[in-house]
């Protein structure tokens, strides 16, 4: 089966099931743009006065079940032991991944809290106080962030960040 094939079920059949296992109803669910070579189908669900939620449906078959139910066992043993992880959300029937067949092809989904955005201009100022750097460097880097209007996503933005990691440590170190 093919992402778009695979995107046209989720859209038609998979999404009223999913949203009752994990009750989504009322969420606005909007699909995330698939990247070269994605395995799955994920999707945003928002709604006012909760936690965001991230929707994940899986429609290969290169991998088992068993693999799938470690990997959501893994991160919520993450998520239980202060790792920076999303929880995993049970779903109404107590699993962490819920298996759903549709014209004999088994699809199998999981949901996550959405984690909060902690941009990577705040990451950079709470390492520079955790390295007790001068209050100088921290308005630079506030001022730097704001110059480059947090280009989310621009390799030159990545790069400009490990840039000045980077520097601010070796300054740190003198």
């Amino acid at each position: 089966m093919i992402y778009n094939e695979s995107v046209k079920i989720c859209e038609a059949y998979l999404l009223p099931i999913v949203s009752e296992l994990y009750g989504l109803e009322g969420y606005e669910i909007t699909p995330v743009n698939a990247h070269m070579g994605g395995r799955n189908v994920v999707y945003t669900c928002e709604k006012e006065g909760t936690d965001a939620k991230i929707l994940r449906i899986s429609f290969l078959h290169d991998r088992s079940r068993e693999d799938f139910q470690g990997e959501v066992e893994y991160v919520r043993y993450l998520f239980e032991h202060g790792g920076s992880v999303s929880d995993v959300v049970n779903s109404r029937k107590g699993n962490l991944l819920e298996e759903i067949t549709h014209n004999n092809h088994t699809f199998l989904s999981a949901c996550l809290k959405r984690l909060k955005e902690k941009g990577l201009l705040k990451i950079i100022i709470d390492i520079g106080k955790e390295f007790q750097f001068p209050n100088t460097i921290i308005i630079a880097v506030k001022s730097w962030g704001k110059c480059t209007n947090y280009q989310k996503g621009t390799l030159l933005f990545i790069v400009g960040i490990v840039f000045l990691i980077n520097t601010l440590l070796n300054i740190s170190k003198n």
